[in-house]
């Protein structure tokens, strides 16, 4: 191994879980963002009431 390559590695792992978790974050505000437009939509149309929109 060369000279900096363990320096390199470790900032490179830590780059990389960092990224790892920024796409996680991104996806969770997606699906809090879809259950909340389907909820909308399932009260418009009348499939889901008040009361179980709330519940779920």
């Amino acid at each position: 191994m060369g000279e900096g390559s363990q320096e390199k590695l470790i900032v490179c792992a830590l780059y990389l879980l960092f990224g790892m978790a920024l796409i996680a974050m991104c996806f969770k505000l997606m699906q809090d963002d879809v259950v909340q437009k389907a909820r909308w939509l399932g009260q418009k149309i009348g499939i889901l009431g008040k009361l179980a929109a709330l519940l779920f």
